[in-house]
């Protein structure tokens, strides 16, 4: 093992106990996650119906939480708790791979675009992966808690004293279960599960979750609506082999969820349910195991680990050995400093070589990004034009935003009504509409805000 090896493994070292906590409509899975170094294990995982109406639901919640906390010693736990699907949203762009630099700052712009909910209602956490070969753009993945759905969880947790470290949802839970099943092999897989009536797929590529949606098994086949979900989320990735993973059946080609797990995951030997693996997922997260920690709690809830923990004790033994194998090192070189200089001197011109080359290489691509961007302000200022041109001199604008498929303006005109039939006259522009009434404004004038389409 190589010392990059050996920094990673001890970077996701820690010696903790997480609660994974994984809510259905029906019933609750609650799984003890143990972390010893780098081996994980499941000492308990149960499941409990919730057979309540929805105002008496929390009240059992806690009651088995307590329970179990208290059964299995897990007062300092670290608290992990997977709500259901249908407590977050889920929304993708594509960016180019500079954009990274400032990616909180463009997902927090755009997510009114991607999310078909208010941006002040929602909790969201973001992700992204590289597309294709080159790496030129990242596919960016939004998950965003309905603010709503969270502080219900949290509060109720929080009054009965139990402060949850993370709240996630199952899709994520699911897929980071699936990741620590599969470690390295994990590529592209559909995990299928049922809630009742109900059945889901979950979309997971090398790790990361791409999409979760509802799947009716009585309209369509699995393999064909899974292919479906891969043509749309991951087109790089479709001719690569993809992986069924459906809980409890046996198919053709599929593997069963519970028979993923490795064999001594779970103490007693349990093959998980699907909810449990959820609540096992939910509980790897905390502990470094997830690819992409999702977190829905907003900051300020996000309680810190406090003290020093293994992690850094390790990486501070390492430090220590290596500056001493580095002194050392110096004391019995020194004599022949001059010699090896030259030999790293030799065998670092390749190196030097290619990453002048790889500069030139930037460059050239950086010409091309430039090259692409000047279309876009081209139509910017075309756009523009377009609308001084339209509106009458009776009117003026006070406002003036493109947003990549749409423009908003805000302005003052004798007669607002009469701008829409003004700007649908023109090619560029397409269902123009007001986004708010128009207001008096001195004797014979309105404010007004309207939005419209782009003709491509």
């Amino acid at each position: 093992m190589d010392l990059r090896q050996t920094l990673s493994r001890l970077a996701k070292a820690d010696f903790a106990d997480a609660l994974g906590v994984s809510i259905a409509d029906r019933s609750i899975a609650l799984a003890h996650v143990r972390k010893r170094f780098n081996t994980v294990t499941v000492p308990a995982v149960e499941t409990r119906e919730l057979d309540a109406p929805p105002e008496g639901r929390w009240a059992l919640i806690i009651d088995f939480i307590r329970e179990f906390m208290g059964a299995h010693a897990l007062d300092a736990a670290r608290v992990s708790v997977a709500l259901e699907r249908r407590a977050a949203l889920m929304g993708h762009l594509q960016l180019p791979a500079t954009a990274v630099e400032n990616i909180d700052s463009v997902v927090q712009y755009e997510l009114d675009r991607i999310i078909p909910a208010p941006a002040d209602q929602l909790y969201p956490s973001h992700y992204w992966r590289s597309l294709g070969t080159a790496g030129e753009r990242v596919s960016v993945c939004v998950v965003a808690g309905l603010r709503e759905r969270v502080d219900e969880a949290y509060a109720e947790l929080a009054a009965a004293g139990i402060d949850p470290s993370a709240i996630t949802v199952t899709p994520v839970a699911l897929n980071d279960y699936y990741y620590f099943c599969r470690a390295e092999e994990a590529a592209i897989a559909g995990i299928f599960h049922r809630e009742g009536e109900r059945e889901s797929l979950t979309l997971s590529s090398d790790g990361l979750l791409v999409s979760t949606a509802s799947f009716d098994a009585g309209r369509e086949e699995r393999a064909d609506r899974l292919a479906r979900e891969i043509e749309s989320l991951v087109p790089d990735r479709a001719d690569e082999p993809v992986e069924m993973v459906i809980e409890g059946e046996d198919h053709d080609g599929a593997v069963d969820l519970a028979g993923i797990a490795p064999l001594d995951l779970v103490d007693d030997g349990t093959r998980p349910s699907w909810l449990e693996a959820a609540a096992i997922g939910a509980g790897l997260g905390q502990l470094g195991e997830a690819k992409a920690a999702v977190n829905l709690l907003p900051g300020d809830l996000v309680k810190t680990e406090e003290g020093i923990g293994l992690r850094e004790l390790s990486l501070a033994a390492v430090v220590v050995i290596m500056a001493a194998a580095l002194a050392g090192s110096i004391a019995v070189k020194n004599l022949s400093v001059g010699s090896a200089l030259a030999v790293e001197v030799e065998r670092l011109e390749p190196e030097v070589e290619r990453v002048t080359g790889r500069e030139e290489e930037n460059r050239q691509l950086m010409s091309r990004v430039e090259l692409l961007e000047k279309p876009r302000s081209r139509s910017v200022l075309a756009y523009l034009k377009a609308m001084t041109e339209a509106v009458p001199k009776t009117a003026y604008l006070t406002t003036f935003r493109y947003k990549g498929d749409r423009l908003e303006v805000d302005g003052i005109a004798e007669n607002a009504s009469g701008l829409i039939a003004v700007l649908e006259r023109s090619p560029y522009f397409e269902n123009v509409e007001f986004t708010a009434p128009t207001t008096k404004y001195l004797q014979s004038q309105e404010r007004f805000s309207l939005r419209m389409e782009l003709e491509r």
